[in-house]
């Protein structure tokens, strides 16, 4: 069976909708189940929140195709977009009582745990684990995975993974014990094992699955980045939590580079076969504008040869980057120009404010210097990190940066690829200080 990061990537790069279409369908109980719960039965508003999760994931599917555990990442987004969608409603309900804790402090352990007052608090629960407990019980009770492949996906022993399932199941019995519902980890597990998803009404999954791949085609591969305005607090940082997962990055990063350096080295065939011809045009309008006395066209037309001259020099730099194996290297659009080299520089629009990720210690500071492309239509293209005081930093850097908008640089009147760098400095107990023009370079 294909997994989950092939088919988003075959979306995200391919826009192939038939893979998206499959992992919807491999994942839309899971997320109507969740949502169902938390919004207390009501199927109406449980389809509105699996679709705004599957839209969520098919404009994130270039951030997530490495996600380590996509079910648990759609667990927690279809937790967030519950909330959101119980508080515009105004709907707040009592989950607990003194009468309903008094009876469950009379119940045995072993008697079964009431599924009508676990599930509308379950997620919440759920929600203050952390992320690796939480990992192992979505994938043990919510996407009933056998122990051998939760193993593999934590990357731990198969007995190693039975147990890390068993301390998050009694985790989660106590924060459920802080409710009012108490019970032994036994009849939990049960209860989780018997309730955990139900199947989704039919046409649920296609729905999802046509509303996200119409949005995602809608906005464009760039701009969908920095149209989630709505939903930012469902917009969260995928940590590096392993040296082998940042080998796995790395590996993935020289393999992205190598492909990048024989598109770099077909487009500076091209470039050099069209200075050739430019220049033998130029020859040949220069000799013309003599003859005829019209000096006016020779400034532009020397112009237009300097400008594919920094072109191509640009390309070889970057060509040369790359051969010499620099997994950070930049990777930018071929053609694109320098700020030196523009008639009417770019001028920043939007800005999303990078956040410190939560997995570190407070008082912690870095510094990311983030290397990016402006499009001709002003969205940010290719950000990467070219260099970091702590690899912890770097995805909020470029998540942050890859969601700004500017203007378009200009040269001669017509807008242009622009190859700029920007440093995002995080600081302790305060967030990072918003660039100006005069860091960008």
């Amino acid at each position: 069976m294909t997994d989950d990061s092939e088919l988003l990537r075959r979306y995200a790069e391919l826009k192939d909708e038939l893979s998206f279409s499959e992992l919807v369908q491999r994942h839309v109980d899971l997320v109507y189940t969740s949502a169902l719960r938390q919004l207390g039965g009501s199927h109406h508003q449980a389809q509105e929140v699996t679709q705004m999760v599957f839209t969520q994931l098919a404009r994130k599917a270039s951030a997530l195709i490495r996600h380590p555990v996509l079910a648990a990442w759609l667990m927690r987004s279809c937790h967030l977009s519950s909330l959101e969608t119980r508080r515009k409603a105004g709907r707040r309900r009592a989950y607990e009582g003194s009468a309903a804790r008094e009876f469950e402090a009379r119940r045995p352990d072993n008697e079964p745990l009431p599924w009508e007052r676990v599930g509308p608090v379950l997620d919440n629960a759920l929600d203050e684990l952390s992320e690796g407990d939480r990992r192992a019980i979505v994938l043990r009770y919510f996407s009933e995975r056998p122990f051998a492949e939760i193993g593999r996906s934590l990357r731990l022993s198969e007995n190693a993974a039975r147990m890390r399932v068993d301390r998050a199941v009694e985790k989660l019995r106590e924060r459920l014990a802080r409710r009012g519902i108490t019970s032994s980890s036994a009849a939990l597990a049960a209860a989780l094992t018997a309730q955990s998803v139900s199947a989704a009404p039919a046409g649920v999954a296609a729905a999802s699955a046509s509303a996200a791949v119409a949005v995602g085609a809608a906005v464009g591969p760039w701009v969908s980045l920095m149209a989630i305005s709505k939903l930012p607090s469902i917009l969260t940082v995928a940590a590096v939590i392993a040296g082998s997962t940042v080998l796995g990055i790395q590996q993935s990063a020289a393999a992205r580079g190598q492909r990048d350096l024989e598109a770099l080295r077909q487009a500076n065939g091209d470039i050099a076969a069209a200075l050739r011809q430019k220049a033998r045009l130029a020859g040949e309008v220069l000799h013309a504008s003599n003859i005829e006395g019209d000096a006016a066209s020779v400034p532009a037309l020397e112009r237009e040869v300097k400008d594919l001259e920094s072109a191509a020099t640009h390309d070889l730099t970057s060509q040369n980057g790359a051969a010499n194996g620099s997994v950070h290297s930049p990777t930018t659009a071929p053609g694109s120009y320098d700020l030196s080299q523009l008639d009417q520089r770019p001028k920043l629009i939007k800005i999303t404010k990078p956040l410190a990720p939560a997995s570190l210690p407070g008082g912690e500071s870095g510094r990311v210097l983030v290397d990016f492309t402006i499009g001709p239509d002003g969205a940010v293209q290719n950000a990467t990190a070219a260099e970091s005081s702590d690899k912890a930093f770097e995805q909020s850097a470029i998540e942050a940066v890859s969601n700004w908008t500017f203007s378009p640089g200009q040269v001669a009147g017509q807008n242009v690829f622009v190859h700029m760098q920007v440093p995002i400095v995080y600081t302790p107990s305060q967030e990072p200080a918003p660039p100006t023009a005069a860091t960008w370079f």
